[in-house]
């Protein structure tokens, strides 16, 4: 039997951030989300977009992303 968690992933324009934390169950994950964002808005900010993932207990998330296109050379 495979035992599953919920990673809480944050969007911030192209980029994706692993908060780490871990939840039980996908409404948890969703709660806990939603409340971060409410707290950001209180003190004028944009909350990032959120999405919870099921991932197996104890196994660890790699994001793999395609490099963004900058006018910039560094």
């Amino acid at each position: 039997m495979i035992i599953m968690e919920f990673l809480l992933l944050w969007f911030f324009n192209q980029d994706v951030f692993v908060s780490g934390l871990r939840y039980k169950s996908a409404a948890e994950c969703f709660t806990n989300a939603q409340n971060a964002g409410l707290e950001l808005r209180d003190v004028g900010l944009n909350p990032p977009t959120f999405t919870c993932i099921p991932v197996s207990k104890d196994k660890e998330l790699k994001i793999y992303r395609q490099g963004s296109v900058s006018k910039f050379p560094f």
